[in-house]
């Protein structure tokens, strides 16, 4: 009878062991896999920023607002971008996009930020200035979401 009960604590020891290892790596995973998702959908966004600030800099200088907008209306095809806001030198709204399920009241558009990303409402914001010339011409936000 005790070698029974010591054959049954080794096994039931196993598999309260391996429960627990397969639960600690199961939370791992989840928890690399979500910071994971964050950060491409950082380095995506702050990519888009830099490319969209290149492209309106002769927008902003020459006060183009029909051509700023064509260049925030190309983010219609990323599905992770909500809301975008080009502002000018000045902190104001220049142009604007907002993917056409967005609630335009929720994304009224704040000044620039001061950092280049923040995380607000389960949005992820990320800030470019916009410079040419070693002048500021304005900035641009862009507010994503997974």
């Amino acid at each position: 009878m005790a070698v029974a009960a010591k054959k049954n604590f080794v096994i039931i020891t196993f598999a309260v062991g391996m429960s627990l290892g397969l639960l600690f790596a199961s939370i791992s995973f989840i928890c690399w896999h979500r910071n994971s998702q964050k950060k491409s959908l950082f380095l995506l966004t702050a990519g888009q920023a830099k490319l969209i600030a290149s492209n309106v800099k002769c927008s902003l200088a020459f006060s183009d607002i029909k051509d700023a907008n064509e260049i925030l209306g190309s983010l219609k095809t990323q599905n992770h971008v909500v809301f975008a806001c080009i502002y000018d030198c000045r902190g104001k709204p220049f142009a604007r996009y907002s993917r056409d399920d967005a609630r335009q009241k929720d994304f009224e558009p704040a000044p620039p930020l001061k950092t280049r990303f923040s995380y607000r409402h389960g949005y992820l914001i990320v800030s470019e200035p916009v410079i040419d010339e070693h002048e500021l011409l304005g900035t641009v936000c862009i507010w994503a979401k997974q």
